[in-house]
């Protein structure tokens, strides 16, 4: 990709970036990119060892905790997803790549569905988060799907012989469908599970009076995903379909990206200034999530929790392994780069927000813990 003329003062100019500009996007959290590798990868293992003393500390209480979390997943995230979209390289190169990671994701979702039926009843683990087996259920099936590209990118950086090519290759990727799924659909899904819902204590959207009438208009989880909606019970579905939707469209993190990209396509030039800002606050942003893995993770569980932990990481393994297969014997690719590139990002752990949905919507403290801890195995 080729640099484009353009003033001083501009780091993008119509969409484009130069592979520097790209590379940065990869970096890991604050002071990473200036210490190396292996003293890079040390920094992340302090933070999280950070954050496990502070939760250790009697004044980091669970409200002191959510704020740290909220502000990360509502302030510094999002400022991340639209500078990374804002200033992405949408390489005519890679195109094909959009409509193959949406296919993919497709399956994905339909694999996962299909894999956390298997879920274990995990008595135990019912009683302890005070949750029923199909909030579990729920849970298994967020876990199996989704890439952490904020982790796969560092990685694909440093270990890729040309960095450059496989980043452009994950952004197209990430674009196609895992960043809408990740900040978007996921809350859909989450809430569909959610003990509110499960309780039916959720407030309708639609109003009373027509809450007895056929819905038409805004069927789209029932049109777009009928393997999932077929096996929910009639009720539920067309009384909590509005609701998940809603979930969806008012994710902060899936406004951000909408905006990084419209910005973006609308080729408004990004200014160097508010790129080296917002550029720092992403860094900011990584060394934050870090930091609430180990305020977050507890290997303090039990043997029911050890047992249900192996069921859904075993699940989404098997989704990954059957989807890496098709990705290298069926699919057609731009290069052999390209291809290593995507294999990587489909084995990356489960996206970090997984926590802050959770914690969101209302899955309790015991399993947004299972979450990050089952993310660090």
């Amino acid at each position: 990709m080729a640099a484009v003329a353009a003033p001083l003062e501009l780091r993008f100019w119509r969409g484009k970036d130069v592979p520097e500009d790209v590379l940065k996007t990869a970096q890991g959290p604050v002071g990473s990119q200036e210490l190396g590798r292996t003293a890079g990868v040390l920094l992340v293992l302090a933070y999280i060892a950070v954050g496990i003393v502070l939760r250790r500390a009697s004044w980091m209480t669970d409200h002191r905790c959510d704020q740290l979390r909220s502000f990360t997943f509502k302030v510094l995230f999002p400022l991340y997803l639209f500078r990374t979209l804002w200033g992405i390289s949408l390489s005519l190169d890679f195109v094909t790549l959009l409509p193959l990671s949406m296919g993919f994701h497709v399956l994905w979702f339909v694999l996962s569905q299909q894999l956390s039926t298997f879920t274990p009843e995990a008595k135990e683990v019912q009683s302890e988060s005070g949750q029923p087996h199909v909030v579990l259920t729920g849970w298994a099936l967020l876990m199996a799907q989704g890439e952490n590209m904020a982790f796969t990118y560092p990685l694909l950086a440093e270990a890729s012989p040309h960095p450059v090519e496989s980043l452009a290759g994950a952004m197209m990727w990430d674009l196609g469908a895992n960043i809408w799924l990740c900040q978007g659909f996921l809350w859909g899904i989450a809430t569909l599970y959610s003990p509110q819902v499960q309780a039916g204590s959720y407030q309708a959207i639609r109003a009373p009076e027509t809450a007895g009438e056929e819905d038409c208009s805004s069927d789209l989880m029932e049109s777009t995903f009928p393997s999932l909606m077929g096996n929910l019970p009639r009720s539920w579905a067309s009384g909590t379909k509005d609701v998940a939707i809603k979930a969806v469209t008012d994710s902060i993190l899936l406004r951000a990206c909408l905006a990084g990209i419209c910005v973006n396509l609308l080729k408004v030039p990004l200014p160097w200034i508010v790129d080296s800002g917002l550029l720092r606050l992403g860094s900011l942003c990584k060394a934050f999530l870090y930091l609430l893995v180990g305020l977050y993770a507890d290997f303090n569980i039990s043997y029911a929790d050890c047992r249900f932990i192996a069921a859904t990481l075993a699940q989404r393994f098997a989704a990954q392994i059957a989807l890496a297969v098709l990705l290298i014997e069926a699919v057609p690719l731009p290069s052999l780069t390209c291809r290593n590139a995507l294999v990587v990002t489909i084995f990356s752990p489960g996206p970090s927000v997984l926590m802050h949905i959770l914690a969101e919507v209302g899955y309790g403290q015991h399993l947004v813990k299972l979450c990050v801890t089952s993310s660090l195995v």
